[in-house]
């Protein structure tokens, strides 16, 4: 008798882009895998203990990163854990203390993921720790980034005369796709008590004009590593709501917020916070899991293989036109090689906390 059993599981959707800038043109919805191919390979050479992100209650790591069988996608998988409370292990069957979590311990959890060569479609498995969040990812691949900047002069350097030029501080974004669920989520409201606008550290506020004097001011003033909150309340009722959806359908679609957030008040009365982050694209899948309770991964990979070559909500996007491509290049790679040396040599790089 077989020990197999088929569970549903929920595999999330984001995306990324790669924006390119031309001039008055801007290339912001589209998507170049080899920098975030890149980056995400550089990672895998820091040694494990210096590639994680960590605060005081969970981890982040990338734990494996390799070309799928198709051509077209890579596939990995993260390493998530919680930590920060000293814990009783027991035995549940005999309720006998068998061991202690110590708060510097965590069980982890390899999280499965899949990218889209071609779209910058992200798909990843449910997180059985629900430590994995679109937040959460970014900050990690933003601890990294900078490993990567030879390879953006290089670029910037090659295609100058069209010009075409990678922001640093903007080279890739990470969101969560069109959310229609947010928007249903929203005409839920009966009414809307506030909205909430951010513009995180790696968004160039300079093409935000609401936040340029801000800006301004605070670069003046060597502030220069800083989130920016912008926060609407509405005085009025039902209404207004209609009003929100619009401007929130608006700035959707614009991509000039790194994350925003409506509160309101539901038809029971209650008040709710929704976000992007809690809002996400939701595929499904039918999993077999084996009598230790874990998943199959060919069948978490084949079905994100599924939904990438005929459910893809980004399959009319592609790359940006007319870029010359760094590909192999030496002196990118010597470059890069030397900061990831540096980095595994670094004793004094300690623990990043949010």
């Amino acid at each position: 008798m077989s020990n197999q059993k088929t569970k549903t599981a929920t595999i999330k959707a984001y995306e990324f882009t790669t924006p390119k800038f031309s001039g008055d043109m801007q290339y912001e919805h589209t998507f170049d895998s080899e920098l975030m191919i890149l980056l995400f390979r550089t990672i895998m050479k820091l040694d494990k203990s210096k590639r994680k992100y960590t605060n005081e209650t969970v981890s982040l790591n990338l734990g494996k990163f390799q070309q799928s069988d198709d051509a077209n996608f890579v596939e990995g998988h993260f390493i998530t854990a919680r930590h920060g409370v000293r814990r009783t292990q027991i035995d549940v069957h005999s309720q006998e203390e068998v061991g202690t979590i110590e708060s510097y311990h965590g069980v982890e959890y390899n999280v499965n993921f899949m990218i889209d060569r071609n779209t910058g479609l992200l798909l990843v498995q449910e997180d059985f720790n629900k430590v994995f969040s679109r937040k959460l990812l970014h900050t990690f691949l933003h601890l990294h980034k900078n490993l990567i900047y030879p390879y953006i002069d290089e670029f910037n350097k090659l295609n100058k005369s069209h010009p075409f030029i990678i922001h640093k501080r903007s080279c890739y974004r990470l969101q969560t796709l069109p959310p229609i669920n947010f928007m249903d989520k929203l005409q839920e409201f009966q009414k809307v008590k506030s909205a909430v606008l951010t513009l995180d550290d790696t968004t160039d506020k300079s093409d935000v004009d609401v936040s340029e004097t801000l800006d301004a001011e605070l670069q003046n003033n060597e502030i220069e590593d800083y989130d920016m909150e912008i926060k609407i309340k509405n005085k009025t009722g039902r209404s207004m709501v209609k009003v929100f959806e619009r401007y929130f359908e608006s700035i959707i679609v614009q991509q000039k917020y790194d994350s925003y957030a409506i509160e309101g008040v539901l038809e029971n009365g209650k008040t709710k916070k929704i976000t992007p982050d809690t809002i996400t694209r939701d595929f499904y899948a039918q999993v077999s899991h084996n009598s230790n309770g874990i998943p199959s991964i060919d069948d978490i990979f084949n079905r994100m293989i599924d939904i990438i070559k005929n459910e893809n909500p980004l399959a009319d996007k592609g790359g940006t036109p007319n870029i010359t491509p760094v590909g192999e290049n030496v002196n990118v790679k010597a470059e890069i090689e030397k900061k990831v040396s540096e980095r595994n040599q670094d004793k004094a790089h300690q623990e990043q906390t949010v």
